[in-house]
């Protein structure tokens, strides 16, 4: 058995093809470091020129109205003289707090006006977001805008109450932690678990080109199927060792964060005006939570790989279902479709790993029971239902591994 072991461990690692998937992937993860992760351009961001500028304009305007008979004056104009008299004492504030260098500060009164501004925007049609959510994505626009400034209000409530030495590149969330998170908020669950695919896609069809090696160990092959399992499964751990060179790169450049910092979580829509719709987790439950579940994929992955691969022996045909697994909430995927199908009962629901975990898919899809522990139990029920299939049909000498 040990013997079989460092056979499939050797054959893994000196794979032509799963070597090139390493190589590619920590290239990747230094150009994205070098180039991309610098250039990063937040649409809530720290930005001194831009408060300024909004802050002076609308002092002028209300230097303008002060001593002018309200009641001859257009009413959407008295309107908008009473929000820029409650706004831009928060704006002067801000702008003091950066003055003197005083982030604890600037993050508390950072954190009322994003409050007070998404109030004032959610409940006010002629008032919109940051018009770069609307350059981005017009369809969502507003209720990106709404989702961020809520994020950012519990976000900055955070760092105010914080015992941490506190930076600008924590507010923009640019340090090398926090650029992981973005990122398993975006593709990279995604990415991962596609590469688990190809590294695992011919363990088991590749015993064609050697069977008399294979032959000479006398292992049953259920076990086979399970060191194969162990093995890819160790393959995909990998993964996160290029990766780990663009986090450093990353960390170099504009720090390294740490797990204590705030993670916000969507809660509801309801009363959000006393809540903020966001819970608070750190950083480090968001990460331990989100590796839980991408660890699960892999085994669901590999699973269903080994799977197909006893049932139909065809590399194509692993690849072929591996992608409709991974990729198939696309076909029901759209805003507020939780209101209609029990979409939570779908483990292709929760392949976006980051989204599920900081629940923006409960937002986006409208469905309140998507969480991350009903994900872990049903991809960890897949998993086990795939497993026991497998080696079911491995017992059956029409499927055997080795003629």
């Amino acid at each position: 058995m040990w013997g079989y072991l460092k056979f499939e461990f050797k054959q893994f690692f000196t794979n032509k093809k799963n070597l090139a998937i390493y190589f590619l992937l920590a290239f990747a993860a230094i150009f994205y470091a070098i180039k991309i992760a610098p250039a990063y351009d937040p649409i809530e961001k720290v930005d001194r020129e831009e408060i300024e500028a909004r802050y002076l304009t609308r002092q002028e305007f209300i230097d303008g109205m002060e001593g002018r008979d309200l009641r001859d004056v257009h009413p959407m104009t008295v309107e908008a003289f009473y929000m820029f008299s409650d706004v831009n004492p928060l704006d002067k504030k801000r702008l003091e707090t950066l003055d003197a260098g005083d982030l604890k500060n600037y993050a508390q009164v950072t954190s009322d006006w994003y409050f007070l501004t998404n109030y004032m925007t959610y409940y006010n049609e002629h008032i919109s977001y940051n018009a770069r959510y609307y350059v981005k994505d017009r369809e969502m626009a507003d209720a990106k805008g709404f989702y961020n400034s809520l994020e950012q209000y519990v976000r900055y409530g955070a760092y105010a109450d914080a015992d941490y030495e506190l930076s600008i590149n924590q507010f923009e969330q640019r340090t090398a932690l926090q650029t992981v998170e973005r990122l398993l908020i975006g593709p990279l669950p995604v990415i991962l678990i596609i590469c688990t695919l190809l590294l695992a896609i011919d363990i088991v069809t590749k015993d064609r080109l050697h069977p008399s090696v294979l032959k000479g160990f006398p292992i049953a092959d259920w076990k086979r199927l399970l060191v194969k399992m162990f093995v890819a499964f160790i393959g995909s751990i990998a993964l996160f060792i290029p990766l780990f060179i663009g986090f450093i790169i990353i960390g170099m450049q504009a720090g390294f964060g740490h797990f204590q910092l705030p993670s916000p979580v969507f809660t509801t829509t309801v009363q959000w005006q006393q809540n903020g719709s966001f819970d608070m987790m750190t950083l480090g439950t968001f990460f331990a939570q989100s590796v839980s579940l991408l660890l699960l994929w892999f085994i669901v992955v590999i699973g269903v790989v080994l799977l197909c691969s006893v049932l139909f022996r065809q590399e194509m045909v692993n690849l072929a279902i591996g992608l409709l697994l991974i990729f198939g909430e696309k076909f029901y995927l759209s805003r507020g479709v939780g209101y209609f199908w029990d979409i939570e009962h779908y483990p292709t629901s929760y392949i976006q790993i980051g989204k599920i975990v900081s629940k923006y898919q409960n937002f986006y899809l409208a469905s309140d029971p998507l969480n991350y522990l009903l994900g872990i139990q049903l991809l960890a029920i897949v998993a086990g239902i795939v497993l026991i299939l497998t080696l079911v049909i491995s017992l059956n000498k029409r499927f055997k591994l080795i003629k």
